[in-house]
């Protein structure tokens, strides 16, 4: 029964139908054009306006963003060329430090060296004094002992002995001939 019903309903008998409400007629068609052509600029106002402004609005933030990003990505190219370069200032830096300080201990091998020749030249001709104040030495001690043995040896060919001041005067008359 339900169902006969509904297809009543639909069937339109009587011009109540809802297959009434789809029929356009002419003067339906005329006023809704006519009542869209007057919405359309408060449609325009209140509803396009401000849908286009969001968009725009949107469309503006979107650049911005995108210009903000170029501008941050540019600005980070920069900062890495300044950080490369103070790198590369730095490793010349180092590069001239490490330099410098092979030159200072090239330097100061030099004047170490130079001190320990100086030095060592210095050790050999106190050693050479040393050593030809031991020659004339040894030389004064032999030159004593000579002339004491020729005493002795001329004593006992004599047979006479001399006094102290006789051998003193007779070793001093030899160490002059000896020296001439």
């Amino acid at each position: 029964m339900n169902h006969l019903s509904l297809s009543v309903v639909l069937s339109g008998e009587g011009g109540n139908g809802i297959a009434s409400l789809l029929d356009v007629g002419q003067s339906s068609m005329i006023w809704t054009i006519l009542i869209f052509v007057i919405a359309l600029p408060f449609m325009w106002k209140f509803v396009f306006g401000p849908i286009t402004k969001a968009l725009e609005t949107r469309e503006d933030q979107t650049r911005d963003a995108a210009a903000a990003a170029e501008e941050a990505r540019s600005e980070i190219e920069r900062m890495k060329a300044g950080i490369q370069e103070d790198l590369e200032n730095a490793r010349r830096e180092a590069a001239e430090q490490v330099n410098a300080a092979k030159a200072r201990a090239a330097d100061r091998e030099k004047e170490l060296l130079a001190a320990a020749k100086e030095e060592a030249a210095k050790e050999r001709a106190r050693a050479k004094a040393e050593i030809d104040q031991s020659l004339v030495t040894a030389r004064e001690v032999l030159r004593q002992e000579a002339v004491r043995l020729g005493i002795d040896v001329a004593q006992q060919v004599i047979s006479r002995e001399f006094s102290s001041s006789d051998q003193d005067r007779l070793v001093g008359d030899f160490q002059k001939q000896i020296e001439n």
